[in-house]
């Protein structure tokens, strides 16, 4: 016999003339019978397999869809409200408390390179990046960084080829005439991104380290912007700069998530600026734009995917603060291609998971010295560990979140035998869901860009779960090499 549901005594007013319907056609009395000494049956659901039978006893009416829909869509309805909190938080609630709390208190700014005294000895400096079949960006990189207006004397630019197959070490040898401050050198076999920037790190002798990435495009003042905090705050040991995108095409952003892509980075940049500046905790730096004073380079794990978080955490570990300067603007060129973006992100998850791992394994044993000569202790370590997981944490556990929410739903129609309901929710569901993941191809233009902002919401969060099993699946020593994402010009 199906199982009842407790809570389906709720809707019992809804259901009564349904099922006093039924049973008095049923119960073998007269229709002149008084209905006061009728007996009837204890008040029960049948099950929608029942309910559908086009001939049974008690005939289906509208009326008894309408309450078991009722019924069965109430369960699904408090369990996608039990996930909301999960989107609502890091993605609203936190950020507004954040913004909220920085135009209330009004902290001091991040310095720029315009507080600089001229007097000033700027640092001397050791910018790295690894490069794997970059020849469509990799002269113009050189040319931005020939172009900056940081005392070249003070800059050493250190490449590392991994086994480039194109044209990339015939560009880094001709350019290497005309500047003689490259250093480059191929590697002799494919390693990653980790193992190159360790490796040349440990070549250099500057004071601050630069990481930035082959397509990422210097403006002239953003070194001296992202150097400057530095220079100025002894208690400052990691600044990120401002990533923007460039080369946006109306007609070819219009199946892309380029434009989503943009507004989401310009959004996260403010939070970064309030939490710098207020808390002098912004939860992760652009692995393509940052200045990490050498002090505080931690060798990065073979086969990180997101070392520049790996990094931000190890500074914050340690008591020292991470800002965001708004000022060091740098330029990338963005992708139309959607599925190379959404690997991009699953690569990214993957590294977000990594270092999760790594976080909460150093957070469980502080350590470290405060600039103020104080021993890192619990309480310093608890309010990293609540701004880390106000801000990243809750939004990379959320699919998870859905995800289970959804098993959970499928789970209990399994139990209770609502099986042609069941069926009836999963293909309203997956329809619904394909329509939004891909609107460019069912509904016109305008309305299509209207819905592109919840696509890019949800293609985000697939993307974080994939990224989550392929964390689960992949050995911690895997080399972590990769394929750089194709940018429009290439």
């Amino acid at each position: 016999m199906p199982r009842e549901l407790p809570w389906k005594m709720i809707l019992a007013p809804l259901r009564q003339p349904f099922n006093d319907s039924c049973r008095i056609r049923n119960s073998g009395f007269n229709k002149g019978r008084q209905r006061k000494n009728m007996q009837l049956l204890p008040l029960r659901t049948t099950s929608l397999s029942k309910r559908l039978r086009p001939f049974s006893l008690c005939h289906f009416t509208p009326m008894d869809l309408l309450n078991t829909l009722l019924v069965w869509n109430f369960l699904l309805v408090m369990v996608a409200i039990s996930s909301i909190p999960w989107a609502i938080w890091p993605y609203l609630i936190y950020p507004g408390l954040i913004r909220l709390a920085h135009r209330l208190k009004a902290p001091r700014a991040t310095p720029t390179a315009f507080d600089v005294p001229e007097s000033a000895t700027w640092p001397t400096v050791d910018l790295v990046f690894a490069a794997f079949n970059e020849e469509a960006v990799l002269e113009e990189k050189l040319k931005s960084i020939q172009n900056l207006a940081y005392p070249l004397d003070k800059l050493t630019v250190w490449i590392g080829s991994d086994c480039s197959t194109d044209a990339t070490e015939d560009i880094l040898a001709r350019m290497t005439i005309d500047m003689p401050n490259l250093r480059w050198e191929r590697m002799q076999q494919r390693s990653g991104k980790s193992r190159i920037i360790n490796h040349l790190v440990a070549k250099g002798s500057g004071e601050v380290i630069v990481g930035t990435d082959a397509n990422i495009f210097f403006h002239p003042m953003a070194l001296q912007h992202m150097v400057a905090p530095l220079l100025l705050r002894q208690d400052v040991a990691l600044v990120g700069g401002e990533l923007t995108y460039r080369g946006l095409n109306e007609g070819d952003t219009y199946k892309s998530i380029a434009q989503e892509e943009k507004s989401y980075i310009g959004w996260e940049n403010r939070t970064k600026v309030c939490e710098g500046e207020l808390l002098g905790m912004t939860m992760g730096v652009e692995g393509g734009c940052y200045a990490l004073r050498r002090a505080f380079f931690t060798p990065i794990p073979p086969g990180t995917y997101m070392e520049d978080f790996f990094l931000t955490m190890q500074v914050l570990q340690r008591g020292y603060k991470v800002m965001h300067a708004e000022l060091a603007t740098c330029t990338e060129d963005v992708s139309n291609d959607a599925g190379m973006e959404y690997r991009r992100k699953v690569r990214i998850s993957h590294g977000n998971w990594q270092n999760t791992v790594r976080i909460f394994k150093h957070l469980a044993t502080p350590k470290g010295v405060a600039p103020s000569g104080k021993r890192l202790g619990w309480v310093s370590s608890m309010g990293l560990i609540l701004v880390f997981v106000g801000h990243k944490l809750m939004r990379w556990l959320l699919p998870v979140v859905a995800a289970a929410a959804l098993i959970l739903h499928l789970g209990i129609g399994i139990y209770y035998h609502e099986w042609r309901l069941l069926v009836v929710n999963l293909a309203t569901f997956s329809g619904l869901t394909v329509l939004v993941l891909y609107p460019a191809r069912f509904f016109p233009r305008a309305l299509a860009r209207s819905i592109k902002p919840l696509s890019y919401f949800i293609w985000m969060n697939i993307a974080l779960l994939q990224g989550l099993w392929q964390f689960l699946r992949t050995p911690s020593h895997a080399a972590g090499v990769w394929q750089p994402t194709k940018r429009n010009n290439q």
